[in-house]
């Protein structure tokens, strides 16, 4: 009799609880059951994470054509990292994510691979190399301010 009594008052509790959870944390629970949230319900989003803007000086890299150089492409960049450590990490680091940019650049370049066209595919592996130099939650874009191409004069 008395485990009678023990299940019914444990199931009193669980009843209780779950009830008050529906009732006061509905943000919590419906999302949790796959249930959407009614209107005005809807959980705030986060705001996004502050951010700042580093400038970089231009790459300059020789374009070779049949051995001799050719072209010279010139690249103006900006990274935005997330704020407070990210531009004190870039500061710290700039010397080897240059190196980085310019290996990457030249290694694109001797496979033949004309990448430095197509900016969305720069820019997505120039990210790449910037996160694998400087870690993750550093970066959290890379702004393009000039890109082109000048004859050798």
């Amino acid at each position: 009799m008395k485990i009678v009594i023990i299940l019914v008052v444990l199931l009193a509790l669980l009843g209780g609880g779950g009830f008050a959870a529906w009732t006061f944390l509905p943000e919590v629970v419906r999302p949790l059951l796959g249930m959407d949230l009614p209107e005005g319900m809807e959980p705030k989003p986060k705001p996004p994470a502050a951010t700042s803007v580093v400038d970089i000086e231009p790459i300059i890299l020789p374009l070779f054509e049949d051995g001799t150089v050719r072209r010279f492409f010139v690249m103006e960049i900006s990274v935005e990292v997330y704020q407070p450590d990210g531009a004190v990490l870039l500061q710290r680091q700039l010397p080897r994510l240059q190196d980085a940019y310019i290996v990457y650049l030249l290694s694109l370049q001797s496979r033949g691979i004309s990448g430095l066209q197509d900016l969305a595919f720069l820019k997505d592996r120039l990210l790449k190399v910037t996160r694998d130099v400087l870690g993750p939650n550093v970066v959290h874009d890379i702004l393009f301010k000039n890109v082109f191409e000048r004859p050798v004069s």
